[in-house]
């Protein structure tokens, strides 16, 4: 409920369409200034067709009277009407905020979004889907995706599932499913605070339901505008029930979370995202869960993408008699938004 009315949320302010852009060669743009992202400011005038890419190091002046979040290289986050100028040793990006201008260099602003727009402007996401059919063995697979994500200023809301199918002649069929949501918190420019809670149901594994709840500290080692770092700590708490279990009372267990998440952004069209986690058992010492996703993104036209993904889920000790690797490749075509 709560998310439906966030999507639903109207804009309170009106965005303005009298952004300036001016780059070094000269080009001037009069427009609306969409954002920064992987180091591509993105802009939209009245006589485009669709928004643009301007290359971030090439821009020598830029104005705005709206407000904006946005995101420096070492994590801080600030709110304000922003400006680029060129400086005596280069541009200097002005932020000016409540409590005052801010003034850097304009390779530490790494991310800028807009903060007038409504709810719905500010998410970010993607939808993807994935089908193959073999004739020789009636091989069926189709894999679904989709993620969103809203990041404002010190909070950050995360909400992603997948859902894959397969059949295949004279065997059983098998599913995947996945739900992941995230809240996060930003504490100081390195450290972040987030709860998590995850399901996962995979026939391979026997698993009927596996739902974890937990939360970490994380720790930013490398954050720039293309690639970012990050390791986590905490600990999850997993409430399991598999599909051979003979007792009546699903399995529980405490644990330990570890783990590293890395995104990287290159050749205008790449992105690769990457997540590995470790969770020791406390409950049941000596057993340890693996879970890792990764996936390679090339954009192909228009935010319309290609996806390779890869995953898999081991568990070292599952609680009854079942298979202890779930691992799988899918390819898909998505849109990013």
């Amino acid at each position: 409920m709560i998310v439906y009315l966030l999507l639903l949320a109207s804009p309170l302010f009106a965005k303005r369409k009298d952004d300036v852009v001016i780059m070094q060669n000269g080009d001037r743009f009069t427009g609306e200034i969409k954002g920064l992202l992987h180091g591509e400011l993105i802009f939209k005038s009245d006589y485009m067709v669709d928004s643009v890419h301007l290359d971030w190091k090439r821009v020598k002046k830029l104005e705005s009277k709206d407000t904006f979040i946005v995101t420096l290289q070492n994590g801080d986050r600030i709110t304000g009407r922003i400006e680029q100028s060129p400086g005596a040793e280069g541009e200097e990006f002005h932020v000016a905020a409540d409590e005052g201008a801010v003034r850097i260099r304009s390779p530490q602003v790494i991310r800028i979004q807009q903060r007038e727009a409504g709810f719905w402007d500010q998410l970010t996401g993607s939808v993807n889907y994935g089908f193959s059919y073999s004739s020789g063995n009636s091989s069926t697979n189709s894999s679904l995706g989709a993620n969103v994500g809203y990041y404002g200023e010190k909070n950050s809301v995360y909400l992603g599932g997948t859902s894959q199918f397969d059949s295949q002649s004279n065997t059983s069929d098998t599913n995947r499913f996945t739900f992941e949501s995230r809240y996060g918190r930003q504490l100081t420019e390195k450290w972040l605070a987030a709860g998590v809670f995850t399901l996962l149901t995979s026939t391979q594994q026997d698993l009927d339901l596996r739902s974890s709840y937990g939360g970490y500290l994380g720790r930013k080692i490398v954050q720039t505008d293309k690639t970012a770092l990050l390791l986590l700590g905490g600990a999850a708490y997993s409430h399991e029930r598999y599909s051979l279990q003979t007792s009546p009372v699903p399995a529980n267990n405490a644990e330990i979370m570890l783990g590293v998440v890395f995104n990287t952004f290159r050749f205008r069209t790449l992105d690769i995202n990457s997540q590995a986690l470790a969770f020791p058992s406390l409950t049941d010492p000596g057993r340890v869960r693996l879970s890792s996703q990764s996936n390679l993104g090339i954009e192909f036209f228009r935010n319309f993408t290609w996806s390779f993904q890869l995953y898999e889920n081991f568990d070292s000790r599952p609680p009854v008699v079942a298979p202890k690797n779930d691992l799988g490749v899918t390819t898909s075509v998505g849109w990013k938004f």
